[in-house]
């Protein structure tokens, strides 16, 4: 009715995100539905929050810098970011302030269990902050968020006065829980439909393999798998059309390859190195918001040793340099 169209397919690339409607078929044969449909999804909640702050550049204030340079700020439990960033032609400057801490209710990805079950000391839903993924604050207010992001910061022992300004001045909050996938699926990332003939899922993107921020590769990944498959599905024509065609596989030496095996093959190029790199996301995740004590003061000698032989350096190089 409305003019929409689907198939036939041979087939269909999940990019639909961490709650992937197409890794849930994948894993399940199914796909759930009903307003709660999202929260029933293979997803890992890391224990780990985000609050962003933002401050809308000021015309008249002369003193902010257009520098795009990020700090970082440690604290116990904690850390926080604080950078300048361009808002377009024309447009002064933006202030971003973001503080990433531990859920007071996780112990990493696992929930803590109270002694008492009727006194838990866990926040109401009522007054807890919704995952907003949409980028829409709907439970708490400005002013809430201020304060709380205030609050954790100095309790934390964030230097204030780096961040403090950023915060009090912001215009925007959002606060969002850190999700992953587990790499180690036994399902994989392909499946053939149901009774759909040689027809097959793909996972691609965080929908694959999402992992946490802290090494900033999700995008960088998700380009990376999109190459890659659109090079399978190149071969893939290629074989339907029976063209004289070199493949896209240098170690082909078997010729022509069905789809199954184009996307095996696929799957088999980025799983290791997506894998890798969420291991060594959620470890830094983790020991970044080190507790008070031996974990905070061990993070601090950590990073200093190996920054100063070069293996911090070599890890985020090693993230961001393509492997395809």
């Amino acid at each position: 009715e409305n003019g929409a169209m689907e198939g036939p397919f041979d087939l269909v690339v999940g990019c639909d995100g961490i709650k992937s409607a197409v890794k849930e078929y994948i894993e399940t044969g199914e796909i759930s539905t009903g307003s709660d449909a999202m929260e029933t999804r293979n997803a890992i909640y890391s224990g780990i929050r985000i609050i962003y702050g933002v401050a809308d550049g000021d015309p008249e204030n002369e003193d902010v810098s257009e520098s795009a340079e990020l700090r970082q700020y440690f604290g116990d439990g904690g850390y926080a970011l604080a950078g300048t960033y361009g808002a377009g032609e024309s447009r002064p400057p933006t202030r971003g302030a973001f503080f990433i801490f531990r859920d007071e209710e996780y112990n990493g990805p696992f929930k803590k269990k109270s002694e008492d079950e009727n006194n838990v000391k866990a926040e109401s839903s009522s007054s807890r902050v919704a995952e907003n993924a949409d980028w829409t604050q709907d439970v708490r207010t400005k002013g809430d968020a201020r304060t709380d992001c205030s609050a954790k910061i100095k309790e934390m022992n964030v230097p204030y006065q780096e961040v403090g300004p950023i915060i009090e001045e912001s215009d925007r909050f959002f606060e969002l829980g850190v999700y992953f996938h587990n790499p180690f699926s036994l399902s994989g990332w392909k499946k053939k439909v149901n009774g759909a003939g040689e027809r097959y899922c793909i996972l691609a993107g965080d929908a694959a393999h999402a992992m946490p921020p802290f090494l900033g590769q999700g995008s960088n990944q998700a380009i990376q798998d999109a190459y890659c498959l659109a090079s399978k599905i190149f071969d893939h024509n290629a074989n339907i059309e029976g063209s004289n065609y070199k493949s896209t596989d240098n170690d082909d030496e078997e010729g022509k390859k069905d789809l199954q095996t184009l996307l095996k093959q696929y799957e088999n190029q980025r799983w290791a190195t997506t894998t890798s790199i969420t291991l060594k996301a959620a470890f830094l995740g983790y020991l970044e918001t080190g507790g008070e004590g031996f974990l905070s003061k061990f993070r601090d000698v950590f990073f200093f040793v190996l920054g100063k032989i070069g293996v911090a350096r070599m890890v985020f190089l090693d993230g961001a340099t393509p492997k395809v």
